[in-house]
């Protein structure tokens, strides 16, 4: 029967005692074998085993008869996952960059999550009004973006990316 902590979905909180118990098991017995005598999941025993700096080496020793302390608390902390906080002000750069550029293309060169952008952008009231006055702003400080040329200059230049490969066809055929 599940415990009222998790019925509601909540984490437990296992002592560091318990966690390398699991650990100091499973490095004999595999992960799985861990995880299903203590009753935890397999990427929590996973995560234990780094957290108390188990190693392939580790594991190898254990197998091979030698005798394997690990500490009595974990190596490394447990890193809390979620929300990172930004600077306001590296969070308003991206979202006006998004205006110029466009969400997918900022997230990825910012190394942050679409989603992301798009709060921003809307925090900072970023939105299709501004984007013409951020444009502006940027021709005057003579910051020019990708979107900048226009459907003629495209065509253009596909053009001339289509001449050159006929004359690199016809080249290749005379070889």
């Amino acid at each position: 029967m599940k415990s009222s902590s998790q019925k509601l979905g909540r984490k437990n909180s296992y002592t560091d005692a318990f966690r390398r118990k699991v650990v100091t098991y499973s490095v004999k017995n595999g992960i799985i074998a861990a995880a299903d005598k203590f009753s935890v999941s397999t990427p929590s025993v996973t995560n234990w085993r780094k957290d108390f700096g188990v190693t392939r080496a580790t594991k190898e020793a254990a197998v091979a008869g030698k005798k394997v302390v690990l500490p009595k608390k974990p190596v490394s902390k447990p890193v809390p996952s979620g929300r990172k906080n930004y600077p306001d002000t590296f969070r308003e750069e991206v979202a006006r960059f998004s205006a110029l550029e466009g969400v997918e293309k900022t997230a990825i060169r910012f190394g942050v999550s679409a989603p992301s952008v798009t709060n921003w952008r809307r925090e900072f009231g970023i939105n299709r009004e501004t984007r013409d006055k951020i444009r502006k702003e940027h021709e005057k400080m003579g910051i020019t973006s990708d979107k900048s040329l226009g459907k003629k200059e495209i065509l253009k230049i596909r053009r001339q990316v289509e001449k050159s490969l006929a004359l690199l066809d016809s080249l290749l055929q005379k070889m």
